[in-house]
């Protein structure tokens, strides 16, 4: 069994990814007429918009950021189950992919992620000399024993059945430490960015409401 991100999935990433760099320029034009205002006229009100601008455009350029990564990483990586081991190649941090090549019969146990929303697992091998398998850092050879398999770029459904397969595919003797149904890879992620949207929507309201019954 072969995984790899779909073309439907990487063209959805692709529109979200516009949608974030329009939200920055039109973000970007309002920040410039809410600072030409303030050089004429400095109120609350534009001091307000102008952090919650601000805010907007960060949060807007870190999405891009990591939805541009998620693309990149879709096009190019992919994970495999073989006759009797396991190839995964995926991304790692600053740029960098590791790999692997880990043979069922050298497995200790398999972990499921217990993460929030993130669907993943762990790999741990048997420490012994002159195994077979092996993981990389781009072309370096590491020497641990845990590898993370990571769903990034993959449908959800699709990993799950590719776990699922994995588990099934191991000898009787490797443990798996996990739930029946992965529930917790369902659930929603916390969404730090729209509270932060909300709150600052929130101490906005507030101090015009209190200025409105102020009047009565």
């Amino acid at each position: 069994m072969r995984l790899k991100a779909k073309e439907d999935d990487i063209f959805n990433m692709m529109d979200r990814r516009d949608l974030y760099l329009i939200g920055i320029v039109l973000c970007c034009i309002a920040a410039g007429v809410t600072g030409y205002l303030l050089s004429r006229y400095i109120c609350w009100d534009l001091l307000y918009l102008s952090a919650a601008l601000f805010f907007g455009i960060l949060f807007l350029m870190v999405n891009t950021i990591r939805i541009s990564r998620r693309i990149m990483e879709a096009n190019q990586c992919y994970m495999q189950l073989e006759e009797n081991c396991l190839v995964v190649l995926q991304p790692e941090k600053n740029g960098h992919y590791e790999s692997c090549r880990i043979y069922y019969d050298e497995m200790d146990k398999i972990v499921e992620g217990s993460r929030r929303g993130i669907p993943e697992f762990y790999i741990v091998i048997k420490d012994v000399e002159n195994r077979k398998s092996f993981m990389l850092l781009d072309d370096e050879e590491e020497e641990r024993l845990i590898f993370c398999v990571r769903s990034l770029g993959y449908d959800i459904n699709e990993f799950r059945e590719f776990y699922r397969k994995l588990r099934w595919q191991v000898p009787g003797k490797v443990r798996i430490i996990g739930t029946k149904r992965q529930e917790t890879w369902d659930l929603r992620k916390s969404h730090v960015g729209i509270c932060i949207v909300m709150g600052m929507a929130f101490t906005y309201i507030v101090p015009k409401i209190i200025e409105v019954m102020g009047l009565f």
